[in-house]
């Protein structure tokens, strides 16, 4: 079965190649731990808001970025 490639936050990543969704896709990167309530993500430049993320659809070639907040100086 041939895969999907995409980027997350530049690097390339690749799943079987169904269609699969932003909430999906964050669980299979993160290897199933608990996504943080306070990720900001953005596909190809857009940010999606989290109430979003099933619905949001990843084609292949999409650019997704990952931020968290970080503390310290």
């Amino acid at each position: 079965m041939r895969k999907k490639i995409f980027f997350i936050n530049g690097d390339p990543f690749a799943i079987k190649n169904s269609e699969k969704d932003l909430y999906t896709i964050l669980k299979v990167f993160s290897k199933n731990e608990k996504i943080e309530d306070s990720l900001a993500v953005a596909v190809n430049n857009e940010l999606v808001i989290k109430s979003f993320w099933r619905n949001k659809i990843i084609k292949e070639g999409d650019r997704i970025e990952i931020v968290r907040p970080f503390f310290g100086g």
